[in-house]
């Protein structure tokens, strides 16, 4: 409880889907490093890489761009990541992702802080929140 209050102190953006599968089933199939391009539509592949002992991943979106992200953490059913390098108008982008149990199955919460581009604040938030449900939406659909 007490991590989930900071995490809604200090997030720019949170969103989240109910799944009625058990956690362990749902993390099995979303919740590995290199395993969104298996279930989020905007992801096209995902080539996973080691740096000086880190995990980093490339994303190809469908549209042809490319992140460079860094695993920070891994957890039984979470993880948390920073994008190194890649096209998003913000800085300082680090995400959660993680499964929680609910009675009759599981919930999925995705939540970032970052530092929007001073040009355009809000264009952040509506890529980020826009590939978000893009995101949670599939999930949605694939453990109905």
């Amino acid at each position: 409880m007490q991590n989930e209050q900071h995490q809604q102190e200090h997030d720019r953006l949170r969103r989240m889907v109910s799944l009625p599968r058990p956690p362990a089933e749902v993390w099995a199939e979303v919740g590995g490093f290199g395993q969104i391009a298996d279930w989020h539509p905007l992801i096209a592949s995902v080539e996973l890489t080691e740096i000086e002992g880190d995990a980093y991943r490339h994303l190809t979106t469908t549209d042809g761009e490319i992140f460079f992200e860094r695993l920070i953490e891994t957890g039984d059913h979470h993880i948390t990541y920073e994008i190194v390098d890649g096209p998003l108008p913000a800085s300082d982008y680090r995400a959660t992702f993680s499964c929680v149990a609910e009675e009759g199955g599981c919930h999925i919460f995705w939540s970032a802080y970052f530092i929007p581009d001073e040009a355009a604040p809000e264009l952040s938030d509506k890529i980020i929140s826009k590939f978000y449900e893009i995101g949670l939406d599939a999930l949605r659909e694939r453990f109905a």
